[in-house]
């Protein structure tokens, strides 16, 4: 069960000192009266609202139609930003109120208002829609809500050049992913976006992958991981988070260098959800991106102030050891393998091991070559991957007299001769390597 996440706690200095600015920037409602855009009844109210003081417990609900009325009919981008703000504050403080946009949500009336503020090019108005509609789904919940909708347009945001935007975007997802179905539709129905999330994280680590500059840090290392902690609560997303999206190198890489211990913390119960949810699928991709190494680290080389923390490392290092001490080297080699992250480990480079275990490339209807086939086939694998895989398929090849003959029929032949115009030197001399193994083979044979 996901804990209790607070709803929409948006707090980024940026967006707070606009907000300021908008509640006082004057707008000029009665020239709006005159043109016809609101009437003189609506004038009145609104200068009635303004005026309110409301006591403690006191609601102003009864403004909440007129507020979004206006919202959905003007198009000033001042007057939007205004009433936005006011609608914010009702969410925020007034239990009825949001009770009241529920319901008008769930009739379409007042998510159209916020959809269309969204749509508008200008990332405040489009933000504090957002925000307003997380927390009136996660306060008081809307049956038929669209999430897809609103992870479209937050998707939008999180490829924002600017650090405060992105910033707001990743709140307010970790807000609205405390609804379970949030979380089925995020991750089901919009890829796209958890793919930017992720890449915001890949854009805090310095020398990343990513093709943009590095964003603030470590607070946003904690909000995306957040999220992304909250995403394993579904044992199904549990189980494919890291195939899909390699995020456990990521998260051992930011752990190690992480300054503070909040990050850790939700690191580590992240890959608590991940093994207790989906072991089978992660103790591999675990193992092979070294995280017991790095929680050794983190219990002896890091003086760790919270005891939740230190027991959930010790905890999750244990159940860890438990995979790693009944491993051969056969089966570590299987676990690298169905992890698709090749590395330069002592088996690859051993001729005893290839010796002793090429029989056993074949079992399971040739499981392993298969899986050296389809890393070579895969987009997400890096030159180190390639340079193994076709590595491993020239000891499969020379150790193994009708080698050559399956290793061309799953397509792994072609993919290695392609790979011997690689960008990367390393891959251009394991493809070669492999290719003269294979000539050398068929001439033998």
């Amino acid at each position: 069960m996901v804990p209790d996440v607070p709803a929409a706690m948006v707090s980024n200095q940026f967006f707070d000192e606009f907000t300021d600015k908008v509640r006082v920037k004057p707008i000029p409602w009665e020239g709006f009266s005159r043109a016809g855009l609101v009437s003189s009844d609506e004038l009145r109210q609104l200068k009635e609202f303004q005026q309110r003081q409301p006591k403690e417990g006191e609601s102003l609900a009864e403004y909440v139609e007129l507020l979004v009325g206006l919202s959905e009919r003007l198009s000033s981008l001042d007057a939007l930003q205004y009433l936005l703000v006011m609608l914010d504050d009702l969410v925020d403080g007034d239990a009825a109120a949001c009770e009241q946009l529920a319901r008008d949500t769930a009739s379409g009336h007042f998510g159209r208002a916020m959809f269309r503020c969204m749509e508008r090019k200008d990332d405040y108005l489009g933000l504090k829609a957002a925000k307003i509609l997380a927390g009136v789904v996660v306060r008081c919940g809307v049956a038929g809500f669209e999430y897809a909708r609103l992870f479209a347009a937050l998707e939008r945001y999180l490829r924002s050049e600017l650090t405060s935007v992105v910033d707001v975007a990743v709140q307010v997802m970790q807000s609205v992913l405390r609804v379970g179905r949030a979380r089925s539709v995020l991750y089901g129905e919009c890829p796209g976006c958890v793919a930017q999330l992720v890449d915001v994280l890949r854009r805090t680590v310095v020398g990343g992958r990513a093709p943009r500059g590095v964003v603030a840090v470590p607070q946003t290392q904690y909000e995306v991981v957040f999220c992304l902690w909250l995403l394993t609560f579904e044992a199904p997303i549990a189980e494919s988070l890291n195939r899909t999206y390699d995020v456990i190198p990521l998260m051992v890489e930011i752990a190690r260098a992480a300054v503070k211990e909040k990050v850790i913390r939700i690191i580590v119960a992240t890959w608590c959800n991940m093994l207790r949810l989906a072991g089978d699928a992660n103790v591999p991709n675990m193992l092979v991106a070294h995280v017991p190494a790095c929680l050794q680290t983190l219990a002896t080389g890091r003086s760790l102030k919270d005891q939740d923390l230190r027991d959930d490392v010790a905890s999750l290092a244990e159940a860890l050891a438990g995979h790693s001490g009944a491993m051969s080297t056969w089966d570590e080699y299987l676990t690298e393998l169905a992890s698709g992250k090749l590395h330069w480990s002592p088996a690859h480079r051993s001729e005893p091991f290839w010796k002793l275990h090429v029989g056993r490339m074949d079992e399971d209807n040739h499981r392993a070559v298969r899986q050296l086939a389809e890393v070579l086939a895969a987009p997400t694998s890096d030159e180190t991957a390639l340079a193994v895989a076709c590595h491993d398929l020239a000891q499969y090849v020379k150790f193994n007299p009708d080698g050559k003959r399956f290793v061309a029929r799953v397509g792994a032949k072609a993919r290695v001769m392609a790979l011997m115009t690689s960008e990367f030197p390393e891959v251009r001399y394991e493809a070669l390597m492999c290719v003269q193994q294979i000539m050398l083979n068929a001439w033998r044979n």
